[in-house]
């Protein structure tokens, strides 16, 4: 009866390791996917930013020069 119970015992504290370990790696795996969509939005967020920046400052180069022409004509 002793033996059975160590052995019930060892076998729980087995399965419990075996779980922690699951967890353990699962918890990595859902970690770098988070952390690689992560990268992708910010660089996306950011190539996007620039590319409104740049379409901004386009956007107001063209309104100074109609401006100008309008009220500064030579």
């Amino acid at each position: 009866m002793m033996m059975s119970t160590e052995l019930i015992q060892e076998f729980q504290l087995l399965q419990n390791s075996r779980a922690n370990k699951f967890a353990d790696d699962m918890a990595d795996r859902i970690s770098s996917s988070v952390d690689a969509v992560h990268e992708i939005v910010s660089s996306s967020l950011s190539k996007r930013g620039s590319m409104l920046i740049a379409l901004d400052s386009r956007l107001n180069f063209k309104i100074f020069r109609n401006l100008k022409r309008r009220f500064f004509k030579q």
